[in-house]
């Protein structure tokens, strides 16, 4: 066998650095979950490891074994420190534990070929960097939000501040030493360009994706069953309560509607803002726990109306990872954010939901009242939606645009 056949079919080992993998149901955690398997499947000569932490994102007393597999991934979990979501010190302080120990335990693998990593945790590109220093390799920055842009538009930092400006100028490094920069929405991609100078021939665009097989329900939904016995029309929010989800206009809708029997609110999930849900909360509102990921399902499938928020700056620095299980689910969507979006644009064209400026409060429960009024129109939103998730964001689609990259990079 000449010397580019042996190539050809050399074992490369590629490592994957996320704070959080199988079983937890976090977005980063489930969009890896989808996908890594479908790229060990598509090149069988990739041999994977995913470094990861070793407690349950919803329940941090909840920890996994060390060392397991899944799908063909190797799973090395390393010790994550017990912390509060809702508190941005103690999550803080569990984003440099975790890049301690997941610096240790890369030192202790087999030879790797390329580091993969993402912005979860924020400091994710830094501990890529120094991991793929460490194997002497190249590595793959990708970003899930946008730090510390995100952070100074929810100004949780100011943008004048020497911490800002310490944050972009090390992001900017990272970048530039990165073999790629992968991008899941083609608006954070445009923004990496024009404000890190990234050049465009290293920047890539691959939407999260989704598997619908995830979300499938058997004859009986016992969420349902308990949560909307008497079989009103649901308006959901499900997921993450963080800042960068504006929840102002929804309660408002929420309190209007207040005198409609025949109209459910369900809050399921938590984060920063719960406890604002949680004291605004009319009678007509539920507020729900995070449900575990073999619920999802049942809990989708109990929503007629879905709502995704972000804060309108926040655009072009990440995007919300709902949108894709509504969209598998066959519901129709309502998004309060910038028409600058991505998710305007994919509702708007594909007719799968509706677009709400934050400000606009009159206009959301026009929408609301109507849709809760025209089942035709929510079923053909619903169908669309689906339509648009099996053409252009399945799970498959976004593993193979993957392993163009690896390949590229690994020739």
């Amino acid at each position: 066998m000449n010397g580019d056949s042996d190539r050809d079919v050399m074992t490369r080992h590629i490592l994957f650095i996320n704070e959080f993998f199988h079983p937890d149901i976090c977005a980063s955690a489930a969009v890896l979950t989808d996908r890594l398997p479908r790229i060990a499947k598509l090149r069988p000569d990739f041999k994977i490891t995913v470094i990861t932490g070793n407690r349950a994102w919803d329940n941090p007393s909840v920890v996994y074994p060390k060392m397991e597999e899944y799908g063909g991934i190797r799973i090395v979990r390393t010790k994550r420190p017990v912390v509060s979501r809702r508190s941005l010190f103690q999550r803080g302080m569990g984003f440099l534990g975790f890049q301690r120990n997941a610096i240790r335990s890369a030192r202790r693998l087999d030879p790797v070929d390329l580091v993969i990593g993402t912005t979860a945790p924020p400091n994710g590109g830094k501990i890529t960097r120094t991991i793929a220093q460490h194997h002497r390799c190249p590595y793959v920055y990708t970003v899930l939000d946008l730090y510390p842009d995100s952070a100074a538009a929810l100004n949780t930092i100011s943008a004048s501040s020497f911490l800002y400006k310490r944050w972009l100028k090390l992001d900017t490094e990272v970048m530039r030493d990165a073999a790629c920069v992968v991008a899941i929405a083609g608006t954070v991609t445009d923004r990496i360009a024009q404000t890190r100078n990234i050049a465009m021939e290293k920047l890539v665009t691959i939407h999260d994706g989704f598997d619908p097989a995830r979300i499938e329900v058997g004859e009986r939904n016992s969420f349902r069953e308990q949560h909307n016995p008497k079989d009103k029309f649901v308006v959901q929010y499900a997921g993450n309560m963080g800042l960068s989800h504006p929840f102002e206009i929804i309660m408002s809708a929420c309190r209007a509607l207040a005198g409609r029997e025949d109209i459910l609110f369900q809050f399921i999930g938590d984060g920063p803002r719960r406890t604002y849900i949680q004291t605004q909360l009319p009678r007509n509102g539920r507020l729900i726990d995070y449900q575990p990921a073999d619920r999802l399902g049942e809990v989708l499938e109990t929503a007629d109306l879905c709502l995704i928020s972000q804060h309108a700056e926040m655009y072009d620095k990440a995007l919300p990872f709902k949108i894709y299980g509504i969209l598998a689910a066959s519901k129709p969507a309502i998004f309060i954010g910038s028409h600058r979006s991505e998710i305007a644009a994919w509702l708007k064209a594909h007719h799968a939901g509706v677009h709400v400026e934050p400000e606009d409060k009159k206009k959301l429960l026009r929408h609301i009242r109507g849709l809760k009024e025209d089942a035709n129109e929510v079923r053909l939103m619903g169908a669309s939606g689906r339509k648009l998730l099996d053409d252009r964001l399945h799970s498959q689609t976004a593993a193979e645009k993957w392993v163009a990259v690896l390949d590229r990079l690994l020739q």
